[in-house]
Formats: structure tokens, C-alpha cells, sequence
């Protein structure tokens, strides 16, 4: 997996997370496989709803967007992931892992089956 882009210091990705390149199955819907941290998916929804004060309280803002989710991440979670995997004709579905070497294994499981099978092999691997 490949960083392809700059992730800024309060964004909801972690720099950790990667993201495959997009499947395409004889069916022709692309699919797209992102491997990241479990806290990922809390940290947007706390995007969704707030902004962090980085102007206003930098020290409060690093401890509270930076600092805390890995603590979250690292303890309470115990350093879990998931693959997201998302296909244009709309389906969706999470694959927890217990670890990163799990994630990636799985995202690259999900990418070869989606290639030879296409999007029905979602339906079978993610159930």
C-alpha cells in the first residue's frame, strides 16, 4: 500500500491507513478497498461535528486530536483495524481485523476475489 497524498496533522485519516488500488471484476463496478485503524471511523464522525481549536489552543487541540485517539487506539481498542471496501453500485461492508498484517491480508484477499468474481464476492466473503 502507498501514501497518496499529504495528510495534514488534525485529519480524521490516520497516516497509518492506505488505501489499495480499485478493483474492477468482469462485472465492470470498481470497487475500493481502504485499509486503517479502528479510531478512523470515530475520528470522522468527530470531524463531522466539530473542528479542532488549532488557532485558538494549539496544546489542547494536538492532546485532543493527535494524542488521545492514539492512546484510544493503542488501549481500548488493542491496535484493532478494519477494511473498508466501498463499490460504485453502492454496496458496502467493514471486515474487522485484529491487527495491520490482518487488514492488509484481507484487503489484498478482497481485491483478487473481486477481480476473478467481481462484486458478488462481497456478498461471500464479507458474511
Amino acid at each position: 500500500m502507498r501514501k497518496d497524498h499529504r495528510r495534514e496533522l488534525y485529519s480524521p485519516a490516520s497516516p497509518e491507513a492506505g488505501q489499495l488500488p480499485d478493483a474492477v471484476g468482469p462485472d465492470g463496478v470498481r470497487v475500493t478497498l481502504r485499509a486503517e485503524p479502528a479510531i478512523d471511523r470515530v475520528r470522522r464522525w468527530r470531524f463531522l461535528f466539530f473542528t479542532p481549536p488549532v488557532l485558538t489552543d494549539p496544546a489542547r487541540a494536538y492532546a485532543g486530536y493527535r494524542v488521545a485517539p492514539g492512546l484510544v487506539q493503542r488501549y481500548l481498542l488493542r491496535d484493532r483495524w478494519a477494511v473498508d471496501v466501498e463499490a460504485d453500485n453502492g454496496e458496502r461492508c467493514r471486515i474487522p481485523a485484529k491487527d495491520r498484517a490482518a487488514a492488509v491480508d484481507y484487503a489484498r484477499q478482497v481485491h483478487a476475489g473481486v477481480e476473478e468474481q467481481g462484486v458478488a464476492f462481497l456478498r461471500t466473503f464479507a458474511r
